[in-house]
């Protein structure tokens, strides 16, 4: 076992014996995972506003491809077999979903870009039921119900309006779309060595929007060169984030069924929205906070007292 799965191990047993609240393997990385991305979307708001969204797409997939490389590299983790595979799966994330969540985030808010994401788990689990053939408990369908009623609410809180919103919403949708794919893909691919995994598939999703990139700062520019120190601290917030979250999210979801990793990802708008209520002022309503409440709720009775799982890694 490498050093830093110990520690997911030690967290996971910390977890599991608070609350009444019992984690699976691999349930641990994936919840933190979820939290990491919430705090991306607000930070990654952050960014935007001071870079362009083909800026600040160049510097947190290109840097979490440099860095994800060298580190599995220099610990001897980059493995060839299965790269390209993994390349291709990068495709959807981080390629995808970073390029339509920039572009989606750049033209609505934090908090509203947040709670778009409740949508994903809904489409995690109808794929995972679909393409994969799983099946939900009665525990776990009632803990979906309660996420998405929790969403529902987080969902029709005031906004911004307008049609620039109206796209920015429509592009985080479909963000959403590539990551629910993603989820489905990984779960049939990964063997769980996260670090090896979350490499290659920032290399593919760093080369599937090269077009992007380069199209967008050959006709508009760059603001990358202008921007001033709070604003690359914040876009190597988001490298940081997303290069962390990868590795949790692959760790994890080699050992956990699709739609049971589906429901874990409501943490995200949560994280989320409370990181941009915290940061940036943005204010819920009254039905967001009920819905925050009801999806962690969702949450709590998901992970309690789980049915019995038998871990990859474990079986004969």
């Amino acid at each position: 076992m490498h050093d830093d799965e110990e520690v997911t191990v030690a967290a996971h047993s910390m977890l599991a014996e608070r609350g009444g609240v019992r984690l699976r393997s691999g349930e641990s990385a994936l919840l933190l995972a979820a939290g990491v991305y919430g705090v991306s979307t607000t930070v990654s708001v952050v960014a935007l506003r001071a870079v362009r969204p083909a800026d600040l797409l160049a510097v947190e997939i290109f840097g979490a491809a440099a860095v994800l490389l060298a580190t599995a590299a220099a610990r001897g983790r980059l493995r060839r077999p299965g790269a390209l595979r993994q390349m291709l799966v990068g495709v959807l994330v981080p390629g995808l979903a970073f390029l339509f969540g920039d572009l989606g985030l750049a033209r609505t808010s934090a908090s509203s870009g947040s709670l778009l994401l409740a949508a994903e788990p809904l489409l995690s689990v109808l794929l995972a039921l679909l393409v994969l053939g799983e099946r939900l408990s009665r525990r776990a369908g009632a803990a979906l119900l309660l996420g998405l009623a929790g969403g529902a609410l987080v969902a029709v809180g005031p906004g911004a309006s307008g049609g620039d919103t109206t796209l920015g919403n429509v592009l985080v949708l479909l963000a959403v779309g590539a990551a629910a794919a993603f989820l489905i893909a990984t779960r049939r691919v990964n063997d769980g060595d996260g670090l090896n995994e979350s490499a290659w598939q920032s290399t593919g999703g760093a080369l599937s929007v090269v077009p992007f990139v380069a199209a967008s700062w050959s006709t508009g520019g760059t603001r990358l060169d202008t921007v001033g120190a709070a604003g690359w601290l914040a876009c190597l917030a988001v490298v940081a984030c997303g290069a962390a979250g990868g590795v949790l999210f692959n760790r994890g979801i080699a050992r956990v069924p699709a739609t049971r990793a589906a429901q874990l990802g409501n943490l995200t708008p949560v994280a989320g929205t409370l990181t941009a209520v915290v940061f940036l002022g943005d204010r819920p309503s009254l039905l967001q906070l009920a819905g925050g409440a009801g999806i962690l709720a969702g949450l709590v009775l998901l992970l309690h007292n789980p049915e019995p799982h038998v871990d990859p890694e474990e079986s004969p």
